[in-house]
């Protein structure tokens, strides 16, 4: 079976693999702790959660996946885009999504999204300072409670 249209080859460029990498190793602590942070929100809740990170064809992912009492909910997909995979050019950007529990993108846009060339655009940008970081959490916190029609406090058993 032959592919009707070639898969464009990425553009390269030498050396952006090691600054991805570089960049990639000085966030993904931050990302990780706002998955946690809101996995505990989520748990305020009654609901459960798992984070999983994983190297994806768009970048380093953060995923959250939603737990309800009936099954998943949703997952929070907190992703370093790199500009290199995406066919573009050299960049690492914040981009935070909402999937629904088929997987299908249901709000995108939930964090102020800047890109960096280098590691050292890292110290000066907003994006990715814990001030920014914090109000992207409570974005898709709140994002996540209207989508999911989700209640903000766990249903009190009934006697």
């Amino acid at each position: 079976m032959a592919i009707p249209h070639p898969i464009p080859a990425a553009p390269s460029q030498p050396a952006w693999e090691i600054t991805v990498t570089r960049l990639t190793q000085a966030l993904q602590p931050r990302l990780e702790a706002c998955a946690q942070t809101l996995l505990r929100r989520f748990q305020g809740i009654g609901l459960r959660g798992d984070v999983q990170v994983r190297q994806t064809p768009r970048g380093y992912s953060t995923f959250l996946a939603l737990v309800g009492q009936r099954g998943l909910i949703g997952i929070v997909d907190i992703s370093l885009l790199d500009g290199m995979a995406l066919g573009q050019e050299p960049y690492v950007a914040l981009d935070v999504r909402l999937l629904d529990a088929c997987g299908d993108v249901v709000m995108a846009g939930l964090a102020q999204r800047q890109s960096l060339h280098s590691a050292a655009e890292l110290a000066n940008s907003d994006a990715f300072s814990p001030e920014s970081l914090d109000r992207a959490v409570t974005a898709i916190f709140v994002t996540s409670l209207a989508q999911f029609d989700l209640q903000l406090r766990p249903p009190v058993p009934q006697s």
